[in-house]
């Protein structure tokens, strides 16, 4: 049987969910931000809600766009070209915890709406929709750029976002939205781990490839990119935002997987704290993660236990890192990414060391992923031959000038 077939019992259940009907089942609030709010506070509203992306919203509660950490990223990396000048990664050595602290500062004083992108898909939430659409043509799982949550538009619900601590009802009649306006008003939200989530409580429906590992499916085939964790902080991100990563693997000096930084940390950093991504990564991480010194505190020398002597997994060892192995099942992988509320998962070798990494994108793409093409070839007698006409005369001739 196919790796495609394995999955139809549970594409075919799909297609028959309805989104609506998923939605209500698995209601989340949505957080807004107002699109004064500056950029540090945005950053504090997604580290306390835990979330990665929010949409920002005029003073009418009219969508502007969305703001991300990849969006928190993008603008780092422009101060530091800004302020430090061209080329200043090769002067990395040089740059000093103040002047990032300026930047810092810079970066966390922007208004959210000047570095908003335009968001994700919005999606129409009516009785036709389904859960199988949703992945298909909401995440878009199968083109090489697709999206990792949707806003629900839903016109039978009012409109309810909560910015900031505080519940603001928004009905807007069809026809007085501002004429340059979308005219969409979200009403729920929908990510990549919720529908993972929903496959984990039908696994039922995947029992014919539950017990099949990772190498059987060829489901990581992704490439790992990896940092030693003696590297500064700042040094990680630069790579981060250069080959367009949401994450680096930490490796020790035998190359061991040992831990890992993302893009979402930048959460975390304290808008007076920028100075921080001078520490190694791996201190970086403990100490965003609350589980060494304080940021104040490490900005000023004081060490994680263990970075001093270089034992760098003595110094990860309080972040938890799970990791599977090729010989790990899809029922394995399915478990820890829906119980852990992950977005991606390293693969790891007998050694420790990474060999790939798979992500919810991964998943949720081998689901749905069509059967290849089958191309029947039929031998042809020289008889059934197509005769020669003048074009192709003329072709080869000018293949011919053209050579010459």
């Amino acid at each position: 049987m196919s790796v495609t077939a394995l999955f139809e019992p549970i594409r075919s259940w799909l297609s028959a969910e309805s989104l609506q009907s998923f939605v209500s089942s698995h209601h989340q609030t949505i957080i807004a931000l107002q699109k004064d709010a500056p950029v540090g506070s945005a950053l504090q509203v997604l580290a306390e809600n835990k979330i990665l992306s929010v949409p920002v919203l005029d003073e009418e509660g009219e969508y502007l766009g969305a703001f991300s950490v990849g969006d928190a990223l993008r603008v780092l990396m422009q101060e530091l070209e800004s302020q430090l000048g061209h080329g200043w990664f090769d002067r990395l050595a040089q740059i000093k915890a103040s002047e990032l602290e300026a930047i810092g500062s810079s970066v966390s004083n922007k208004k959210v709406h000047t570095v908003t992108h335009p968001g994700d898909l919005w999606l129409k939430g009516d009785s036709k929709t389904t859960v199988l659409t949703v992945i298909k043509e909401g995440f878009q799982v199968l083109e090489p750029k697709g999206h990792h949550r949707i806003f629900v538009v839903d016109p039978a619900k009012a409109h309810t976002v909560t910015v900031h601590g505080s519940t603001v009802v928004i009905n807007i009649k069809p026809g007085t939205e501002k004429p340059e306006a979308s005219g969409l008003r979200p009403t729920d939200i929908v990510s990549q781990l919720d529908v993972v989530k929903l496959l984990s409580e039908h696994k039922d429906k995947l029992e014919l490839v539950m017990s099949k590992t990772l190498e059987e499916l060829e489901i990581f085939e992704g490439s790992v990119f990896t940092i030693h964790a003696s590297a500064t902080a700042l040094e990680a991100f630069h790579h981060m935002a250069l080959d367009h990563k949401s994450c680096l693997g930490i490796v020790d000096n035998t190359g061991k997987l040992i831990g890992s930084v993302s893009v979402s940390d930048l959460r975390f950093l304290g808008p007076q704290n920028y100075g921080l991504l001078l520490s190694s990564v791996a201190e970086f991480s403990v100490v965003v993660a609350g589980k060494g010194p304080s940021q104040e505190e490490a900005i000023k020398g004081a060490r994680v236990a263990g970075a001093s002597d270089g034992k760098w997994s003595e110094v990860l060892k309080d972040l938890p890192l799970p990791t599977l192995k090729p010989s790990s099942t899809f029922g394995q992988l399915l478990e820890t990414m829906a119980s852990q509320g992950l977005h991606r998962i390293y693969i790891v070798d007998e050694d420790g060391k990474p060999v790939s990494i798979v992500t919810l994108t991964d998943m949720l793409r081998e689901i749905i992923k069509p059967e290849p093409p089958v191309h029947h070839f039929q031998r042809m007698g020289t008889n059934d031959l197509p005769d020669d006409d003048d074009d192709d005369d003329d072709d080869e001739e000018e293949e011919e000038e053209a050579a010459q």
